[in-house]
C-alpha cells in the first residue's frame, strides 16, 4: 500500500514539473513506464493466478467425474465376474451330475440347497429346501458330485432333514472297491469330530489298505451300489482284536457342502424303501 502511494506521489510531482517546464514527453513516458511496469506485472500475475486456480478447479471436477465412472465400471466388472464364477461352478456341478447320470441311467436326481445346519449336531445334520411336494421321500439317498452324504431322515412338505454318514444312526453296507472286502459303515463321535467315519466289522484277513476307495455295496441297504463313500485313512483293530475297522475320510464335504442331489429313484429302491419305512414306523411305535 505504501509503495502504491509513493508511486502516485512521484507521478504527481513529475506531471507538475513537466507542466511547469513545458514538459518532456519522453522523460515522462520513461518515468511512468518505470513506475507502472512493476504494477502491471503484479496485476498480470494475479490475474494469471486466478485463471490457473479456476482451471485447476475445473480439472478436479473432471477427475472426480472420471473417477466415479471408473468405479462404476469396476463394480460392474466385479458383478459380472461373480456371476461368471457362479455359472461356471454350477455348470461344473451339473456336468459331473450328467456323468453320474450317464453311468447310472436308472437314477432320478433332484438338485437341492442346504438352508440350515444343526450347530449342536457333531455329525453334520442339515436341512434342505426340498420336501414331499417336490417328490422327495423318506430315506432317499443324498449325494454330491464327489460322493455319498447321507439320507433323508425327516420329511416335510417343502423341506427335509439329512442324517449324514458321520452319524452312528445311519448304517451303510460298504465295500473296498479293489479287494471287495465288505463291512458296515456307521459313525462314531471322536471320528465325526474330525469329519471322518468308520467301516466296521472287517475280517481279520481282509486286504483293505490305506488309500483304498470305499463304495456302497447296495446289499441290505437303502443306497444304490457303487456310490463312492470315501478313502481309507488307516486300519485299526477292535478292542478285543476280534475284527478290524477302517477310518474313512469321506469324498464329499459333509460339513461344508451347500448344494446336493437327492436320488429320488433308482433300480430296486421301491422294495428297499418300503421295508425301511415299515421298520422305521415299527421302531417309532415301540418307542412310544
Amino acid at each position: 500500500m505504501r509503495l502504491f502511494f509513493a508511486a502516485v506521489l512521484v507521478m504527481t510531482c513529475v506531471i507538475l514539473y513537466s507542466a511547469g517546464t513545458g514538459g518532456n514527453s519522453d522523460l515522462i513516458s520513461s518515468i511512468c513506464g518505470v513506475i507502472t511496469t512493476p504494477i502491471q506485472r503484479v496485476s498480470a500475475m494475479i490475474s494469471a493466478g486466478f485463471g490457473s486456480f479456476s482451471g485447476e478447479f475445473e480439472d478436479i471436477d473432471a477427475i472426480r467425474a472420471e473417477n466415479e465412472l471408473l468405479k462404476k465400471k469396476v463394480r460392474e466388472m466385479n458383478r459380472k465376474t461373480v456371476d461368471y464364477e457362479e455359472l461356471k461352478t454350477e455348470n461344473e456341478r451339473y456336468r459331473k451330475l450328467l456323468g453320474l447320470k450317464e453311468e447310472n441311467e436308472n437314477y432320478q436326481f433332484l438338485a437341492s440347497t442346504v438352508i440350515a445346519r444343526d450347530a449342536a449336531d457333531y455329525y453334520g445334520a442339515f436341512t434342505l429346501d426340498r420336501g414331499s411336494a417336490d417328490g422327495v421321500s423318506l430315506f432317499d439317498p443324498v449325494i454330491t458330485e464327489d460322493g455319498l452324504v447321507g439320507y433323508i431322515s425327516a420329511l416335510g412338505v417343502t423341506s427335509s432333514k439329512v442324517t449324514t454318514i458321520l452319524s452312528p444312526g445311519l448304517e451303510v453296507g460298504a465295500l473296498d472297491k479293489e479287494t471287495r472286502d465288505g463291512g458296515t459303515l456307521f459313525g462314531e463321535l471322536s471320528a465325526a469330530k474330525s469329519g471322518e467315519t468308520r467301516l466296521n466289522y472287517l475280517a481279520r484277513d481282509c486286504e483293505v489298505t490305506a488309500g483304498d476307495i470305499v463304495v456302497t455295496s447296495g446289499f441290505g441297504s437303502i443306497f444304490p451300489r457303487d456310490v463312492i463313500i470315501g478313502e481309507v485313512k488307516e486300519i485299526l483293530a477292535e478292542s478285543e482284536n476280534i475284527s478290524f475297522y477302517a477310518v474313512i475320510t469321506p469324498a464329499a464335504d459333509i460339513k461344508g457342502c451347500t448344494d446336493v442331489f437327492i436320488i429320488t429313484e433308482f433300480e430296486g429302491q421301491r422294495s428297499v424303501r418300503e421295508k425301511s419305512i415299515e421298520g422305521y414306523q415299527t421302531e417309532e411305535s415301540s418307542g412310544e
